[in-house]
């Protein structure tokens, strides 16, 4: 049933099964992280908050929001979109795994109050993260997943360490390509606008 939706014909359905999936997934996590481990658990020890820092990239709004940005899209061209060069040997992509990966991530990050900034404390599962910009950033991750999810040229076979890869014959339809194009056009749109969200947000609590 699952895989009808997640590997349908069109991105529309394709997005809207795996956000839903996702969406579920994140409060699910956010929840358990919230109730179960401890304060700042994973504060300063993720390569992003590396990257990103604990301060204005430069002491200027959009020279942040070039680094979010910058950070942003090598996620998605590197550990979202690149992934799905493969399958799995259920035939699903490796972009879809690896962005619940990163989703499970922000759960446990948001319910433990890890970000490089503290919140003031463990947070609470609440309707507010919808004005959120980290929200934004995984539906353009899903968007990217789901768009370039026919993009597979190999499949997984067998149990790590002893996988083996077969080739995928690719569809040159010129629909598809299309509409590919469009959706990673969009989930870009969408991280230039959570990341600049993002850093205003910064640049407000650094000034408190």
């Amino acid at each position: 049933m699952f895989k009808k939706y997640l590997m349908h014909d069109k991105i529309l359905v394709r997005f809207g099964s795996l956000l839903g999936i996702i969406v579920v997934i994140f409060f699910s996590v956010w929840v358990l992280s919230y109730l179960l481990l401890p304060e700042g658990i994973l504060r300063g020890r993720s390569i992003g908050q590396a990257l990103a820092g604990n301060d204005l990239a430069g002491g200027s709004v959009w020279i942040e929001w070039l680094r979010l940005f910058a950070i942003n899209l090598g996620v998605m061209l590197i550990i979202i979109i690149a992934p799905n060069i493969f399958r799995t040997e259920g035939d699903y992509p490796l972009g879809y795994i690896t962005v619940t990966l990163i989703v499970i991530m922000f759960g446990i990050i948001i319910g433990t109050d890890s970000f490089t900034l503290s919140m003031g404390g463990k947070i609470p599962p609440t309707v507010d993260i919808f004005g959120s910009s980290g929200l934004y950033e995984i539906a353009a991750y899903v968007l990217a997943a789901a768009a370039t999810a026919n993009i597979g040229k190999y499949r997984l076979v067998g149990k790590w360490p002893k996988q083996t890869i077969e080739a995928i014959v690719l569809s040159k339809d010129k629909w598809i390509v299309q509409e590919r194009n469009v959706g990673v056009i969009l989930a870009i749109i969408i991280l230039i606008i959570a990341c600049g969200w993002e850093a205003y947000r910064i640049s407000i609590a650094l000034a408190i």
